[in-house]
């Protein structure tokens, strides 16, 4: 950590361009780490000097306020991917056991889930298409539906920052994954590098699983739009009770889409014609025109079906 002092931090960057949702005020101050070392010097001066921490990975998942955020903005980009070992046999010929796999929090996912496709390793192949970094996926513990995976079931340990800058090694009970939640959503740890425990399979099989997630997050979700993913999170199967909805779904989407409000704008942020739990930047969007929104979809949605709506989106800064 000897170098922190000769860190340079940028002052007054506008955040939209670093965002999916291409909205957002400006940093305080700014700094893009580039390695590990990096990022836990950069996070170790700024609590240092007093300074709020906000981490950008990939920009999915959030809303930046138009006031922008107050305090140092790091852009995480590290980017490394290891094979560090495995664990197990061999049974009629096959490989039993787990491989380890430590990826960056700055990594893309995608790219992780590549590159454990084609060394052949199972557990997040059916994330194929997920937006954002691994830190962001562990923060969230991003999930797919069909069938339902979470990406926290493949954490073996972490290396994280805690809040006294000191280094720790945990094992996957420290974060508490739940349904779109862990424990760091709480605490001002920061994720350094995931360990994945993954287990070898046929790379074809993979494959297959893979290719049918991206084809149908592309049926089923907006393309090659500015958004930064799911407005709210799905509903519990008691509120699907409460909400009397076909087959109890627990689909938020379901639920503004038949609020009546599939493709409702205000100014140039709009309800997606396509998916309804998404809000697209159909063009210079401010952060007060999602917010509008995002408040229309809940009023509506608890008038008509009497369950309140969770954001899954993500506020950032001042609004």
């Amino acid at each position: 950590m000897g170098q922190e002092n000769n860190m340079n931090f940028e002052k007054n960057v506008l955040l939209a361009p670093f965002t999916t949702f291409k909205i957002g005020g400006r940093a305080e101050f700014f700094y893009e780490a580039r390695t590990v070392t990096e990022l836990a010097e950069a996070v170790t001066k700024g609590r240092k000097l007093g300074l709020p921490i906000t981490i950008l990975g990939g920009g999915t998942n959030v809303l930046i306020g138009d006031k922008g955020i107050r305090g140092l903005v790091i852009k995480n980009n590290t980017a490394a991917i290891t094979i560090r070992g495995a664990k197990g046999s061999y049974r009629a010929g096959r490989k039993v056991g787990f491989v380890y796999v430590e990826a960056d929090s700055g990594v893309v996912f995608n790219k992780l889930v590549r590159f454990t496709v084609e060394e052949g390793l199972g557990g997040l192949e059916a994330h194929l298409g997920l937006p954002g970094t691994v830190g962001g996926a562990i923060f969230m513990n991003s999930k797919w539906t069909k069938p339902v995976s979470y990406v926290g079931d493949a954490v073996y340990q972490a290396t994280i920052l805690t809040p006294k800058n000191e280094t720790r090694i945990v094992d996957r009970s420290f974060f508490r994954f739940a349904y779109d939640t862990s424990i760091i959503q709480k605490t001002r740890d920061i994720v350094l590098r995931i360990v994945f425990a993954l287990t070898p399979g046929e790379k074809d099989d993979l494959w297959k699983v893979a290719n049918e997630s991206i084809a149908y997050r592309r049926e089923s979700q907006p393309q090659g739009v500015k958004s930064p993913g799911c407005t709210f999170r799905n509903i519990s199967k008691s509120q699907a009770v409460v909400a009397v909805t076909p087959n109890h779904t627990t689909s938020a989407g379901f639920l503004v889409d038949h609020a009546g409000l599939k493709g409702v704008m205000v100014g140039d942020a709009q309800i997606s014609p396509v998916h309804a739990n998404f809000i697209v930047n159909t063009g210079h969007a401010i952060a007060a025109d999602v917010v509008t929104l995002i408040e229309l979809a809940r009023r509506k949605v608890k008038e008509q079906f009497g369950v309140e709506l969770v954001e899954e989106i993500v506020r950032l800064g001042e609004f």
